[in-house]
This record gives C-alpha cells, sequence and structure tokens, in this order.
C-alpha cells in the first residue's frame, strides 16, 4: 500500500503536535515528509532536528515533489492561499478549524477545491473526543431534545509564545474556540434559524475573549454558550437537556453522565487517548480514496457562519438562513 508523505504548514504550538504523531509513526502509511513556518530561522531548526525537507511558505510547500498530501495548521487567516496552493498541486488538504475567518474566505476555500477537485477536510477534532462521541450516541435516550448548555473557562495563554494573543489572525475566543461548539450544534438541535450574541474584551485587545450566546433551532430548541479564555484555570461541559433526561459531558477531564429523574449513572464512552490521531487516520483514509471527508468544506463554513453570525449580533438576534 502506498505510503502518503505529508507536508506540514505551520509549526506553532498545534502544529508541532500534529509533527510529533507522525514522526513517531502513530500513522500507519504516512509520514512527515516537509515542514513550512513563517519563522524560518525556527523551522530550518527543527526540520534538521526532525531530518525533514523545510520550505519557507506553502506554496512551496504544497508544489514539492516529495510532499503527496498537505496539512494547514496556521492561523485561519492564511487558510485560503494555503487550500489554493494545494488545489494548484492538485494535492488533499486537511485544514484545521476554523476553515477561514469568515464566510467569504470558506467560499474562496470552496471555489479552489472545486476548481481543481481536490478533496478537503476541515480539522473539527472535538468531534473525535470520547465523551463527546458518547453523548451523541446517547441523545436518542433522552429525546426529543430541547435545550444545551455548553460552558467553557479556558486559561489565559496571551504570553505563551504568542498563542491566544491579540494577533488579529487569531479570531477570538467566538470563533477560534467557540467554532467548535457551532460545529456540533446541528447534531444536537438540528439547523439554526436565530442567533444572539454578547462578546467581551476583558484583557483588552482587538480580539473578543468571552462571549455569551443563545441559538435557536428550526425544532424551537435552543442552545446557550457562555464562553471565556482570560483565566488560569480550565473547566468545560456540555449539557444536552431533554424529556426523558439530561446528558452532562466533560471534556476536562472526561466524563459523561445521564440524570434520568433524581438520580445520576455514568455512562461508557470511547476512550481517545488524543484526538489528532483518529483525524489524521481518517484523513488519510480520504487521501486513499477510501471515504469521502468526513468533516467536509460544508460542514466548516456553516460553524464559521454562526461564530459570524453571533459576532455581527451587537446584542440583537439575527435571522440565518
Amino acid at each position: 500500500m502506498k505510503e502518503f508523505r505529508l507536508g506540514l504548514a505551520g509549526l506553532g504550538r498545534h502544529g508541532v503536535r500534529y509533527a510529533l504523531h507522525l514522526l513517531r509513526g502513530e500513522i500507519p502509511g504516512a509520514r512527515l515528509s516537509a515542514v513550512s513556518r513563517s519563522d524560518a530561522a525556527l523551522g530550518r531548526e527543527q526540520a534538521r532536528e526532525w531530518g525533514v525537507a523545510f520550505h519557507e511558505d506553502t506554496l512551496s510547500l504544497a508544489r514539492d515533489p516529495s510532499v503527496d498530501a498537505l496539512l494547514v495548521i496556521t492561523p485561519a487567516a492564511h487558510h485560503p492561499e494555503a487550500v489554493e496552493a494545494a488545489a494548484d498541486a492538485r494535492k488533499p488538504v486537511l485544514v484545521e478549524k476554523p476553515l477561514a475567518l469568515d464566510p467569504a474566505s470558506c467560499d474562496r476555500i470552496a471555489r479552489a477545491a472545486e476548481r481543481s477537485g481536490i478533496d478537503v477536510m476541515v480539522g473539527q477534532t472535538t468531534r473525535y473526543e470520547g465523551p463527546i462521541r458518547g453523548l451523541l450516541d446517547a441523545l436518542p435516550t433522552i429525546a426529543p431534545v430541547r435545550e444545551v448548555l455548553f460552558s467553557l473557562r479556558s486559561e489565559d495563554r496571551t504570553h505563551e509564545k504568542g498563542v491566544f494573543s491579540d494577533r488579529l489572525d487569531d479570531g477570538g475566543a467566538l470563533l477560534d474556540s467557540g467554532v467548535h461548539y457551532f460545529d456540533l450544534l446541528p447534531f444536537l438541535i438540528g439547523p439554526i434559524t436565530e442567533a444572539w450574541c454578547e462578546r467581551s474584551f476583558v484583557r483588552g485587545t482587538p480580539i473578543d475573549d468571552a462571549y455569551t450566546a443563545v441559538l435557536r433551532s428550526q425544532s424551537g430548541a435552543r442552545a446557550v454558550i457562555d464562553m471565556s479564555r482570560w483565566g488560569s484555570s480550565r473547566r468545560e461541559s456540555i449539557e444536552a437537556v431533554g424529556e426523558k433526561g439530561i446528558l452532562v459531558a466533560s471534556r476536562t477531564p472526561p466524563s459523561l453522565e445521564k440524570i434520568a429523574g433524581r438520580e445520576r449513572r455514568a455512562i461508557p464512552f470511547p476512550h481517545v487517548p488524543g484526538t489528532l490521531v483518529p483525524v489524521l487516520v481518517d484523513f488519510l483514509r480520504v487521501c486513499r480514496g477510501e471515504i469521502r471527508p468526513p468533516i467536509p468544506i460544508a460542514d466548516g463554513r456553516a460553524a464559521v457562519a454562526l461564530a459570524d453570525a453571533c459576532a455581527r449580533s451587537g446584542g440583537s438576534w439575527i435571522p440565518l438562513g
């Protein structure tokens, strides 16, 4: 079976995680062959350490004949040009979430993919987490679902090598982090018809670091998302409230419970040590033509469109679709 040689664009904290999984041989049939990074000095140093080729930009990386497919783990502002580079080289590409900063940029990605015929998969890693998979599988036991509550308190990493910085290509709490929840909503309560949101800028940067959003679905169900990422600790939970019970999932630490009446009991869920391995395994299957992208461009765009509507809300209800 052909070994796929992967080129990795972006060697920040998250990009290095992708690289290490490949370098440790955790994805049978795939290996890291080349990388690119905007900081050329650091990029060359990492490439030498790992024994792979280095390119100063994504276009050069995509054109490398030793690269069969691309992993784009750069800031979202650079995703359209990276996918266009992959499209010009006729190579499949995995793009980290969010797909882009706004719906128009997502459409630019879609046009490039359609024009060249390449496969594009979006790295919405939350779909692969054990408690989330368990929650989705258990939804029929509490149906119909009338309400979903998301709560996240995340660390402020402003001073950790630029992560969560005030760069406008970060996307902020609403887009960069909240897109995980927007991606899950169709599976939980169906198509969204209205959105309301209020954002906060606690650290005084140009991008939001906290928000509260309320979204209504076609079925009449609603979702409430309350999130901040300016503190020093992390806690995250998701509650799905149905007529026959309540499911409570925690991502940190992983757990899943069902509440029926006044009783609570733990529910088993798949053990997933890390989400990047199954994401890369699925992408490899896409590259081999075994499956269509499990998270296609349309799904990535839908999540970005919800975040965009919330950003435009300004405390007023926004109709969707």
